[in-house]
């Protein structure tokens, strides 16, 4: 690998981002159920864990606040 590749390549790797787990997404998914704010980044994170109903379900949402969000759930 040439200098500048390399250089390109190790750019980014001693900067550490946020680490996205996804029982904390679904944490969070239920809080945002819970006080009704269901913005573009909740959505997103539905979409983009493939979030179930029954992860939900398990993790305390209860029917009322899952008969919201069914429509965002494939």
């Amino acid at each position: 690998m040439g200098k500048a590749k390399k250089r390109n390549f190790n750019k980014n790797s001693f900067e550490k981002g946020t680490t996205l787990k996804r029982s904390n997404i679904i944490s969070k998914v239920i809080l945002d159920i819970k006080n009704k704010n269901l913005s573009d980044e909740t959505k997103n994170f539905i979409s983009l864990f493939g979030i179930t109903i029954e992860e939900l379900s398990e993790a305390g949402a209860t029917y009322e606040e899952l008969s919201i969000v069914k429509h965002l759930i494939i």
